[in-house]
């Protein structure tokens, strides 16, 4: 399985800004607010291009974009969508 195809089937999408930046992103309520997912590769300017790749995951609010954790940075794009599945 490829990494989109490992994103897509965790409910996760493509989202790139107008300045270049993308990420796969996650709508998901956290905290009883509205909010979202964001993964991307250790730069936190792009995608990560294999599931072994070390990634940055963070949880924003979705109306000011406002990190809502600390951003985090995990091993690998596999380990952080095992955790997903528990």
């Amino acid at each position: 399985m490829n990494v989109d195809e490992a994103m897509e089937k965790q409910g996760f999408r493509v989202s790139a800004s107008c300045a270049g930046k993308a990420s796969y992103v996650k709508w998901i309520k956290h905290q009883g607010k509205r909010a979202y997912i964001t993964v991307t590769d250790m730069s936190g300017d792009g995608l990560p291009g294999a599931l072994d790749e070390p990634v940055k995951v963070a949880i924003c609010e979705l109306r000011s974009g406002e990190e809502m954790e600390p951003c985090r940075d995990v091993d690998s794009l596999s380990a952080y969508l095992e955790t997903l599945g528990e």
